[in-house]
C-alpha cells in the first residue's frame, strides 16, 4: 500500500513528519465521508495534523516529553480509502498488517478478535506490540471491515507513547470504529430495538463464582451477582444507571447494554434473541437462547434469575454491612474491609482498611514488606431510591451507588455499588 509509514529510522520519521506539520490542515470534530464509508472523527485527534492521500486520510501528533527522562512520542491514525471486495477478507486484512512497515508482522498479534459489527458485517481487530522495526516502543491496532461490496481498513500506530497519553488515543480510536459506517444505510454503533422487540421490565440476578488466578500466584474464589436490568423498549444491561435512564446508560456505556426480543408471545415466549456488544470496538455478539418465566423470576438457557423488587423511595435501614475482600499466593497478600453502618434516622458512617505483605526475593521465604491503611471515618446522611443508595457526607461530597437486595425477604446481604455486603450480628 502505498502513502503508509514504511520501515525507517527514528530520524526518518521525525523528518517526515515535520513535512506533514508544514502542509497540513487542523482536523475537524464533523462526519466525514470517504468514498462510500463515513465516521465522525472524535474531539481527542482534533489538534492532530491531517494528510489527505491518494488511498486514505493520515493524522499525526507529536506528543512531547512529560518530564525530563520522558521522550518524544508520535502517533499515526490510518484510515484508509474503501478498496473493492477482495473475495479474500482475511488475507487482505493479513496483507494490510503486513504493509505497515514499522509494525513487526512475525509472530501472534497480542490480542485478536474476528466477529461481526452491529450493522452485520464482519470484522477484524488485532493488537500488535512491543517494538518496532526501528527497536522503539510501539502498540499498534489495525481493523479491518468487510462490507458487502467493500472492504475497509483503520489503523492507529503508537511509537514511543507514554502510557497516561497512549490511553485517551486509544479510547479516541475505538470510539471511532464504533462508529465507522461502512455504507450509506450503516447506523454504526446504535443499540435501537426493532419494532415489537421488548416486553419485560426489572431487575434480576443470580449469584455467580468462579476461581481466578491472581498477580501472587494463588487462586481467588469470586462471587458475584450477575445482574440484568430490562426496560419494555427492548434494552437491556448488565450494569445499573446512575439515574435509572438505561437509554441514556446505554449510550454512554455502550459495552454493558444490548437488545432483546422475546419469541412465542409475550406471555407464553419459549425463547429470547439477544444482541449486544462484546467489547469497545463495537463487536456485536447475537444469541438465541430458551427462555422461561418462574415463579420469582426468570430462566434464559440454563441459568435462572430471582426478580429483585427495587426499594421505596426514602426506605430505611438499621445496621452494619461489611464486605471483605483477599487474595494471596506463594509470593504475598493483600485484604482489606469496608464498613459501612445506616441508621434509621438516614444516617451513614463508613470506614475501611487494607493491609498487604509482599515475600517476593526473600531467600528465606519470610515477609520482605508488609503495610496497613485504612480510611478516615466518613459520616454523613444517606438517601434510598429504587436501586440506588446516594450518600451526601458532611464535607459537601455525594456519591451514588447501585443497590439491591439479592434475598427479597431479608437484608441480610446487601449489594452495594456492585459489592457483597453482609449484614453484622448485633
Amino acid at each position: 500500500m502505498t502513502g503508509y509509514p514504511s520501515r525507517r529510522g527514528a530520524g526518518g520519521v521525525w523528518a517526515a513528519l515535520a513535512v506533514l506539520i508544514a502542509t497540513a490542515q487542523p482536523a475537524r470534530p464533523a462526519e466525514t465521508a470517504l468514498g462510500v464509508a463515513r465516521f465522525d472523527l472524535p474531539a481527542a485527534f482534533e489538534d492532530w495534523t491531517r494528510r489527505e492521500m491518494s488511498d486514505g486520510l493520515l493524522f499525526q501528533r507529536v506528543y512531547e516529553p512529560s518530564g525530563p527522562r520522558g521522550r518524544k512520542g508520535l502517533a499515526i491514525l490510518l484510515v484508509a480509502k474503501p478498496k473493492p471486495a477482495s473475495g479474500a477478507f482475511d488475507t487482505a486484512f493479513t496483507q494490510f498488517v503486513r504493509g505497515i512497515k514499522q509494525v513487526p508482522s512475525e509472530g501472534k498479534p497480542l490480542t485478536a478478535k474476528a466477529g461481526e459489527t452491529l450493522d452485520g458485517h464482519p470484522i477484524r481487530i488485532e493488537q500488535r506490540c512491543c517494538r518496532s522495526s526501528d527497536g522503539l516502543r510501539m502498540n499498534a491496532w489495525f481493523v479491518g471491515i468487510a462490507a458487502g461490496g467493500s472492504e475497509h481498513y483503520l489503523m492507529l500506530l503508537t511509537l514511543q507513547l507514554e502510557r497516561e497519553s497512549e490511553k485517551p488515543v486509544r479510547e479516541a480510536f475505538q470510539a471511532l470504529v464504533r462508529a465507522y459506517r461502512p455504507s450509506k444505510d450503516d447506523r454504526g454503533l446504535v443499540l435501537a430495538p426493532k419494532p415489537g422487540e421488548g416486553g419485560m421490565d426489572g431487575l434480576y440476578a443470580r449469584t455467580e463464582t468462579r476461581l481466578m488466578p491472581n498477580a501472587f500466584g494463588g487462586m481467588d474464589f469470586i462471587a458475584d451477582q450477575a445482574t440484568l436490568l430490562f426496560d419494555k423498549g427492548g434494552l437491556y444491561t448488565t450494569e445499573l444507571p446512575r439515574d435509572g435512564d438505561i437509554a441514556g446508560h446505554c449510550r454512554a456505556e455502550v459495552t454493558t447494554c444490548g437488545t432483546y426480543a422475546l419469541k412465542g408471545g409475550w406471555l407464553s415466549a419459549n425463547r429470547i434473541d439477544r444482541v449486544e456488544v462484546e467489547n469497545s470496538f463495537g463487536l456485536a455478539k447475537r444469541s438465541s437462547e430458551a427462555f422461561a418465566r418462574t415463579k420469582d423470576g426468570i430462566r434464559i438457557g440454563d441459568k435462572t434469575y430471582a426478580t429483585m423488587p427495587p426499594f421505596a423511595e426514602g426506605h430505611r435501614f438499621s445496621g452494619t454491612w461489611s464486605h471483605t475482600f483477599g487474595s494471596s499466593g506463594p509470593t504475598g497478600a493483600v485484604g482489606g474491609t469496608r464498613t459501612l453502618t445506616l441508621s434509621p434516622d438516614g444516617r451513614f458512617t463508613r470506614e475501611s482498611s487494607t493491609g498487604f505483605s509482599s515475600t517476593g526475593g526473600s531467600i528465606d521465604g519470610g515477609t520482605t514488606v508488609a503495610g496497613h491503611s485504612r480510611r478516615p471515618l466518613q459520616s454523613g446522611r444517606y438517601a434510598v431510591s429504587g436501586f440506588r443508595i446516594t450518600l451526601s457526607d458532611e464535607a459537601g461530597g455525594t456519591e451514588s451507588l447501585s443497590l439491591f437486595a439479592p434475598d427479597r425477604d431479608t437484608d441480610k446481604l446487601l449489594v452495594i455499588g456492585g459489592a457483597n455486603y453482609l449484614k453484622q450480628a448485633k
